[in-house]
């Protein structure tokens, strides 16, 4: 009895030292945590080296939870390209289950539609977090305004990109002032550069320039703000036909993106520079440049390399080069029409996984027979137990719900093979669609390659028989919408808007079937063969005249 004793009191010593030391090295690594938090704003490369050297398996679930959090912040900062948010969502759900009260559990919210955006997503997933962590700010008793910078700026950001621009401007004003009181010279100088996009987004010019008077007082005090500075002045001068000073600036970031390692795209950076030139009549700078685009091309797959390649042909007419026009016009085609087709082809790809109409079918003939089989249960069951009055009674109204279930079974089954067929109508359409665009292209490019063969040598006449080509091309380009007007059934099915009163022309049912497809404007404005400008123009007016006449916009939204 007493070595029991004795052992089972060595036992609770030896469990008692073993909790103290976990307690203790939990207080070890969150000290440490913590540490690293505090200069994660100053030092983020470091911080993140840091976070990698640890090794997170040994922590507790707090401080690993902790540790996830750091390493989100550090990636953001640090430019780290996220294509998942799994990891800061597991942070999110752990502070609002375990430790709601915790300042964390703002941060972590914050991040949360920080790494959305950073995917590339705009919509109300990565608007609720950060409105979800702006009331938790507003009843605060001493609120962080660094956190209520982090929220009004990135608030402001989510509605500058969905093109809410004065709501955008509301929560920059107030990222400003909250960046003022904190005295941050980093956040006072992005919130102002945010102020004068937003400002030029919606062709405030003078605003713009207020602004833009603001960033410039900067210059050469932020070194890494320089670029993004300079890049500013040459939208604002490019803006107010300024091109000599716009061509200044643009030179000047040239210079910087060169030293630098940040990855900026270079290629377009000598198309800007080359399209500056061009603009003050200096063509051989403008095609030294525009060719230099050309050589820069890092992304060999970009659906927009042809406008590179369209640049060097419009210089090159500019310079009575006919040859040199029409050898670049004719990769413009070819690489447009590779585009197109990748573009298209995608799009019927992904149709056709989705939508089969013979599984459809299959579906629709399985729950028949099914049916049928039940049916025949059921009867089968009613004759052998029409005599028991009890269980008779139980089993009808068993096989009844079976029946039921069968019925609605096979309706769902249908309704999902209408649905299915209704998508097999688009895809025809998106076929038609596209076998058009292609064969003018293709014809387009034999009509070019024989002029080339047969009249290359000639005089300026080559130029007018090009110029003749574009011209037919651009009439059959207009006439795309008459070349494939939709039946009443294809439009309904691919809009689900009635036009039995034909309030609608054919260009206004085209451009409707397109936002269908969820096009684009510049992918509207390529199949109308417009600007994108316009088509924002003819969506607006289209939207008013829809409207008044009680139709459904939803399309619009």
């Amino acid at each position: 009895m007493y070595k029991f004793l004795l052992r089972s009191i060595s036992l609770i010593f030896v469990l008692f030292i073993c909790f103290s030391c976990n307690v203790q090295r939990d207080n070890e690594d969150s000290l440490h945590l913590s540490e690293l938090d505090a200069m994660i704003d100053s030092r983020p490369n470091e911080v993140s080296d840091s976070l990698k050297a640890l090794h997170d398996n040994d922590f507790s679930r707090e401080n690993r939870t902790y540790y996830n959090l750091l390493k989100t912040i550090t990636d953001d900062k640090t430019y780290f390209n996220f294509t998942n948010d799994s990891l800061i969502n597991n942070v999110v759900n752990y502070y609002q289950t375990h430790d709601p009260k915790n300042s964390n559990y703002l941060r972590s919210l914050i991040y949360q539609g920080v790494v959305r955006m950073r995917m590339g997503v705009i919509d109300s997933t990565a608007f609720e977090p950060l409105k979800e962590a702006n009331n938790i700010f507003k009843e605060q008793i001493n609120p962080d305004p660094s956190i209520g910078y982090m929220i009004d700026y990135f608030l402001g950001t989510i509605h500058y990109k969905n093109r809410n621009h004065d709501l955008a401007d509301s929560y920059y004003l107030h990222a400003l002032s909250y960046a003022q009181l904190e005295k941050d010279s980093i956040h006072i100088f992005d919130t102002n550069l945010a102020l004068f996009w937003n400002e030029m987004s919606r062709n405030n010019f003078v605003k713009g320039k207020y602004y833009l008077d603001i960033l410039t007082d900067f210059y050469g005090e932020k070194v890494d703000k320089d670029y993004y500075i300079l890049n500013a002045q040459s939208v604002y001068y490019g803006t107010q036909g300024e091109f000599e000073k716009a061509l200044v600036s643009d030179k000047e970031r040239l210079n910087i993106a060169l030293l630098q390692k940040d990855d900026i795209d270079l290629s377009r950076l000598y198309f800007v520079i080359s399209d500056r030139y061009a603009s003050v009549n200096k063509m051989d700078s403008a095609i030294y440049y525009a060719k230099t685009a050309i050589e820069q091309i890092k992304d060999t797959n970009n659906a927009y390399n042809y406008l590179l390649f369209q640049n060097v042909a419009n210089i090159a007419e500019k310079r009575k080069d006919f040859v040199h026009a029409n050898d670049y016009r004719k990769q413009v085609f070819r690489m447009y029409e590779k585009s197109m087709r990748e573009r298209l082809d995608t799009q019927l790809i992904e149709l056709e996984k989705k939508y089969d109409l013979s599984e459809a079918e299959n579906i629709i003939l399985r729950s028949q027979q099914n049916l049928l089989i039940i049916a025949t249960i059921a009867l089968a069951l009613l004759l052998v137990l029409g005599g028991i009055v009890l269980v008779s009674t139980r089993v009808r109204k068993k096989i009844s719900i079976q029946l039921l279930n069968a019925e609605h079974e096979v309706k769902t089954q249908a309704l999902k093979a209408e649905l299915l067929t209704k998508e097999a109508i688009k895809r025809t359409w998106l076929n038609d669609l596209y076998g058009y665009v292609s064969d003018r292209l293709t014809s387009l490019q034999e009509q070019f390659s024989g002029l080339s063969q047969k009249f290359v040598s000639s005089q300026p006449k080559v130029y007018e028989a090009m110029e003749k080509i574009l011209h037919e091309t651009d009439t059959d380009l207009h006439d795309i919408p008459k070349s494939l007007i939709p039946d009443d059934q294809t439009f309904y099915s691919y809009t689900n808007i009635d036009d039995n009163d034909n309030v609608l022309n054919t260009n206004e049912k085209m451009i409707l079937m397109l936002l269908a497809c969820k096009a684009s404007n510049k992918q509207i404005a390529t199949f109308m063969n417009t600007s994108p400008e316009s088509i924002r123009v003819r969506k607006s007016q289209l939207k008013k005249k829809m409207s008044e006449k009680g139709m459904d916009v939803s399309l619009f939204v």
